[in-house]
């Protein structure tokens, strides 16, 4: 399987609340070998700092990648000095965001550099060969086009996933998980007018797995394979109340965005805003201010080939799960 990238050896960040979904991201992005994965920073979302950071460290010595260094970062949204998940985020992802799959705790830590000063020195050291990849409030990338937007304009390929544009949100009618999260700081990101693309509900919920499709993970038998089979069936039988439905791989699908994005069908440039407050707090919408603006910077991802995706998803997961501890 061909990666769409150029000669030139890409580096990629990624920046995660690891839950459950960003940690199959996590595991389906090692599988590129094409690409080097040289950090990972964290964030409260799906959980605590405390927590993203601990999930992140277990499960990159889990898949045998204890040489990945990782980042700290926002430990709360804008304007405010804490942060505790909801309740519907312990029911989609568990006590501690993994499912409540018992990793044991990190035999390491966390890199004393902050994760928005590392994400600003990679921008300098590495620019277009660098892709920064977003699943979580955009709290670090906010924090870092603030405190130097030059080197962040650097980058050559930001994705984040998150918004809903075309359908409604999954923590309102009006707003998706992570920009509600933290609004104030999406809107710093939106407004600095950097080219990024968005992957949100309109695709990932394209992109739904059960427990037949991840059956091939099951006879790998490596601790890693073991475990990510636990959390996935986790994932996929209580992100919604039908379990039937499956999960949706929102994170995962983000990562394919970034590394083949031939996998969309369908786009649209755009210029957002996001709304911060009242009802309709964290809804992704065009910004009719900038309506007639030649110069759009958000691609918005609209339609995905789900199968081949999905097929792709599976079977990369087997190779990967299979060179696990």
């Amino acid at each position: 399987m061909t990666v769409e990238m150029n000669e030139m050896t890409m580096k990629m960040i990624m920046d995660l609340d690891t839950g459950v979904d960003d940690a199959l991201a996590l595991a389906y992005a090692l599988s590129f070998e094409e690409v080097e994965l040289i950090s990972v920073t964290t964030s409260f979302g799906n959980v605590t700092l405390e927590n993203a950071t601990k999930n992140t460290i277990n499960l990159l010595d889990l898949l045998g990648h204890s040489h990945i260094p990782v980042f700290e970062g926002a430990s709360s949204p804008w304007g405010e000095t804490s942060y505790e998940p909801q309740p519907h985020l312990l029911r989609i992802h568990g006590e501690n965001g993994i499912g409540n799959v018992d990793l044991g705790e990190p035999q390491r830590q966390p890199s004393k550099q902050c994760a928005v000063d590392f994400i600003i020195e990679s921008a300098n050291k590495f620019g277009k060969e660098l892709i920064l990849y977003t699943a979580g409030p955009m709290n670090n990338l906010a924090d870092a086009i603030k405190k130097d937007k030059e080197a962040i304009e650097k980058i050559g390929k930001i994705v984040s996933m998150g918004g809903a544009l075309t359908v409604p949100g999954n923590v309102s009618p009006y707003a998706e998980a992570n920009i509600h999260r933290d609004p104030k700081s999406a809107q710093y990101v939106f407004d600095s007018d950097i080219p990024m693309t968005l992957v949100g509900l309109d695709v990932t919920l394209k992109t739904m797995i059960k427990g037949t499709d991840i059956s091939s993970w099951h006879p790998i038998g490596t601790t890693a394979s073991d475990a990510m089979v636990e959390l996935a069936n986790y994932y996929y039988t209580n992100e919604f109340d039908d379990a039937d439905i499956g999960g949706a791989m929102h994170d995962p699908l983000a990562v394919e965005v970034a590394l083949n994005p031939s996998i969309v069908t369908q786009s649209t440039k755009i210029n957002l805003k996001v709304e911060t407050k009242g009802e309709a707090k964290g809804r992704t919408i065009g910004n009719l201010d900038l309506l007639n603006r030649q110069f759009k910077s958000m691609t918005v991802c609209l339609d995905v080939d789900s199968v081949l995706f999905t097929q792709r998803f599976i079977e990369r997961m087997q190779h990967v799960l299979s060179h696990g501890d």
